[in-house]
């Protein structure tokens, strides 16, 4: 740990840098765990929290939980997405024939569930 005043400027980032030698074969190493992936509704409650409490943001960033928690809010919307579409699917029936009227019905549906997704889970403060 270094202590304030006690090295210079130079002497600090010699203490804090890293070799690219260092960064590669971090890179490069099979045993690292890659990030989860973060999807649309991880990516929107992101830029929510950012815009909206950014003082859990930061502490969510400071402690490395930012994608981890991101890709919960992402993984939790999706399955709520095909369940309330299954749910709509039951309570409305699909229009037979014409193909924009099933194309129309479709985008309905995922616009009805994506709106109580967006307000239920990801606009909402963790």
């Amino acid at each position: 740990m270094l202590e304030p005043g006690k090295y210079t400027t130079e002497e600090s980032m010699a203490a804090l840098a890293m070799t690219v030698e260092e960064i590669e074969a971090m890179e490069n190493d099979p045993n690292r765990e890659m990030p989860p992936p973060m999807g649309k509704y991880g990516r929107l409650f992101g830029k929510f929290l950012r815009e909206n409490h950014p003082g859990r943001y930061d502490s969510l960033m400071l402690s490395a939980t930012l994608r981890d928690v991101c890709a919960e809010v992402d993984r939790e919307a999706m399955e709520m997405m095909w369940t309330l579409q299954e749910q709509l699917r039951a309570k409305t029936p699909r229009p037979t024939g014409d193909f924009m009227a099933s194309a129309r019905y479709n985008t309905m549906l995922r616009d009805q569930a994506e709106e109580i997704v967006l307000k239920e889970i990801v606009y909402r403060r963790r």
